[in-house]
């Protein structure tokens, strides 16, 4: 029998989400009936293609799917993948596989760590600091106030793996849970509740913290409109770690620069890099980071892991975890 194919092609310009060195071997000895492919590059990715059975990470894209004609199955280790979801891969019976669960607890505790940063100001006191200033009066006669997460509101919009670490998290510092998913679960926990999506504009006027941490599909794209900013409360900070096109950006820049609502936190924007004549750069009520909150010591451990799981069960016949919905697009 002919050898199991597996083409790995992980590879990034930046070099951050790089397969490290040393991990495909390591598979390789887990596996060593498998055959495992690693191009350095996209040429030599596309001119092996052909002869794959399996591909892990992006090798496949619209322009070489056609002759992938040994293609069954694609795992990516990251949620994300929409760049995969072209029609013919729609269309198609190669089974889609991706990452989520894997950036959890990054996720979750850098939700965590913005949320504590507005509650505290330490993103003014940072600032201050940069400056050599010693601001003590400021901060605290000066707005925003200081703020107490004890029984305050957290509003959820996704409640995968991800919110579900986040609600476990935040109701530990007290603060009170509610989510809205597709399909809310009789047992709320670890939300206090879970609402469906019908129920968001009440989410959103209720979250004195509104965290998106849902997947960008047609049916979220553009979820957080000018029309939802106005329903926020004036007090209440956005925190994006879900897709930046969740966001209508210009809106949401309209909402802070007019005081509509006190923060944002975005970890992810419509556009990556943020184009740097974008106002938020300069504001002092929003912090960016570069999409780094998936990003957390075992992400490539966790990654292998699960990657080694479904390949087991793709050897002994048995269903794969985390497949996507192709046609949904999560």
């Amino acid at each position: 029998m002919e050898a199991l194919t597996v083409l790995e092609f992980i590879r990034d310009p930046e070099a951050v989400w790089n397969l490290p060195a040393g991990l495909l071997d390591g598979l390789a000895r887990a596996f060593p009936t498998v055959r495992f492919l690693a191009p350095r590059d996209r040429a030599e990715a596309d001119d092996r293609v052909p002869e794959a059975e399996v591909v892990l990470g992006w090798a496949v894209r619209a322009e070489n799917f056609e002759r992938a004609r040994r293609l069954r199955w694609i795992q990516v280790t990251a949620a994300g993948v929409g760049p995969l979801l072209f029609p013919a891969m729609v269309e198609s019976d190669v089974v889609l596989t991706n990452g989520r669960g894997i950036h959890s607890e990054s996720m979750a505790e850098h939700t965590m760590g913005v949320v504590l940063a507005f509650a505290r100001k330490l993103h003014l006191a940072r600032d201050a600091q940069h400056r050599h200033r010693w601001t003590q009066r400021e901060m605290w006669g000066g707005p925003p106030a200081f703020r107490e997460l004890g029984g305050a509101t957290l509003g959820l919009v996704g409640f995968g793996a991800v919110g579900s670490a986040i609600a476990s998290r935040a109701r530990a510092l007290g603060l009170t849970v509610v989510a809205v998913r597709r399909h809310p679960a009789a047992d709320p926990a670890p939300a206090h509740e879970q609402w469906g999506v019908e129920r968001l504009p009440e989410l959103i006027e209720r979250a004195d913290w509104l965290v998106l941490a849902a997947p960008s599909t047609a049916a979220t794209r553009g979820l957080i409109s000018r029309d939802q900013l106005a329903r926020m409360k004036p007090g209440a900070v956005l925190v994006n770690l879900g897709r930046g096109a969740l966001v209508d950006e210009a809106a949401l820049i309209e909402a802070l620069e007019g005081g509509r609502i006190a923060g944002a936190a975005l970890d992810v924007t419509e556009r990556e890099p943020l184009d740097p004549g974008s106002p938020l750069w300069d504001m002092p009520q929003v912090i960016v980071t570069p999409h780094i909150s998936g990003l957390g010591p075992r992400y490539w451990e966790r990654s292998m892991e699960l990657f080694s799981r479904n390949l087991r069960a793709f050897i002994d016949g048995r269903p794969l975890v985390n497949v996507v919905d192709k046609r949904a697009g999560y």
